[in-house]
């Protein structure tokens, strides 16, 4: 899943919650994307214009990290053109449709389901790159019914975010387990002044984002590999475990007008650009009052039912258009992005988390106290169920969730009626 940044402005309007948009639909009935049998360049010897499409403010950068290769293989250009997210799918559907477009296209890892289900990506040839050499849940973000279709590129995941300070005169420190972190929500909507006690997504904002962890937390998951697997005792453990806090009174059900405010919502499941936000509304003086950065905590998720913390991997992949007129230098770029030095340089330039497993030991990762909090929780992932339909089916689970939150529907009877409509949605291959 790829980030959405978030302004100060933005995060006051969305009391901090995190909010990332899910992927498109693909067209009905698409197949995946072929195998051109075009391997990657021999080093040294790819050729020609390769133009890529990035979304979210990553061509700059890439032009600049493409440099040393473009210096080792002179005979090739690069052309870079950002395109906004929520333009993505449209802008490849269209392009598959008309048969011609770039030749890499950088995908959300949320969105790489539907661009493969579309045809829009070739499948990624022998010794491209090796899967065990990233993470594997960003690896399932890139797979198709019959293989690899893109090379993951950076990625990024969520922890936990709280009121330090606030904790402390509770006598509370981060939680670890699912019962803890009931406890402080409840603490800190319990004390003096205090109104809630986190803050969650809503339906609006898309809840599966931390429902599905609370699955696998749960020690479940969504599909078997064969069909749904939403009607299960792990969904609906964590559906009760999302609504509790709720049905509690410790969420707000409605968007607050404040971020992190004192007694207001004091800990949420976000990413680490929410200390962008934080620092943001330090400087220009709208942070509550005392709040500063040491008042924010953080911490690895805390463990589920199921004995494991794992959490959403979001982040990036590249993928190589199915009509592309220059395969072989596109596979070749992308080999050389995928190694580990690269996947540093990376981080260098654009502060996004190697998706190559040996990149994370770089000093600047390592001791950045963040950084090292993001890539212990990195260790613990899931990835989004990666099936061109689950932009549907996420929008059943907001639409039930919603309905259980408010008291209005049992979380059994949710998982029931989800599941009875997932049957006949299928996967969207």
């Amino acid at each position: 899943m790829r980030r959405t940044r978030v302004t100060a402005t933005a995060a006051m309007v969305l009391g901090a919650a995190l909010v990332l948009s899910g992927c498109g639909r693909g067209a009905d009935g698409a197949t995946g994307g072929t195998d051109s049998g075009a391997g990657a360049a021999a080093e040294g010897k790819a050729s020609g214009t390769i133009e890529i499409w990035t979304a979210g403010g990553h061509a700059d950068n890439l032009q600049k990290l493409a440099k040393t290769w473009l210096a080792d293989n002179p005979d090739a250009t690069l052309k870079v053109t950002d395109i906004p997210w929520d333009q993505v799918i449209t802008k490849i559907q269209t392009a598959t449709a008309a048969g011609t477009g770039p030749d890499i296209i950088m995908t959300g890892s949320d969105q790489t389901a539907t661009a493969i289900g579309m045809g829009g990506f070739d499948k990624v040839p022998d010794g491209v790159y090796k899967a065990d050499d990233f993470y594997s849940a960003a690896i399932d973000s890139v797979t198709g019914p019959d293989g690899m279709y893109a090379m993951p590129w950076y990625v990024e995941t969520r922890f936990l975010f709280y009121r330090k300070d606030l904790a402390e005169q509770l006598g509370l420190s981060a939680p670890t387990t699912w019962d803890e972190m009931e406890a402080m929500a409840a603490a800190f909507k319990g004390r003096p002044g205090g109104t809630y006690g986190l803050s969650l997504p809503k339906p609006t904002e898309s809840p599966a984002q931390v429902i599905v962890p609370f699955v696998a937390q749960a020690g479940g998951s969504m599909t078997d590999g064969d069909k749904w697997t939403i009607d299960s005792p792990e969904f609906i453990q964590a559906l009760d475990f999302y609504a509790g806090f709720y049905t509690r009174g410790e969420a707000p059900a409605e968007t607050t007008d404040a971020t992190f405010e004192n007694g207001g919502t004091p800990m949420l499941i976000s990413g680490p650009w929410m200390l962008d936000v934080y620092k943001e509304l330090i400087d220009k003086g709208t942070a509550p009052a005392g709040f500063t950065m040491d008042s924010v905590g953080y911490a690895v998720s805390p463990a589920g039912p199921g004995g494991n913390n794992d959490q959403y991997i979001g982040g990036g992949n590249l993928g190589v258009f199915s009509a592309s007129q220059n395969k072989e230098a596109a596979w070749s770029l992308l080999s050389w992005m995928g190694e580990a030095e690269q996947q540093q340089a990376w981080y260098g330039l654009q502060k996004e988390l190697p998706a190559n497993i040996a990149a994370g030991d770089d000093t600047a990762i390592q001791e950045n106290p963040v950084t090292k909090t993001l890539m212990e929780q990195m260790q613990d992932t899931v990835a989004p169920p990666n099936y061109p339909a689950w932009s549907q089916i996420s929008d059943l689970i907001s639409k039930y969730s919603e309905q259980v939150a408010r008291g209005e529907l049992s979380s059994a009877e949710a998982a029931k009626q989800i599941q009875s409509q997932a049957d006949t949605i299928g996967f969207g291959w």
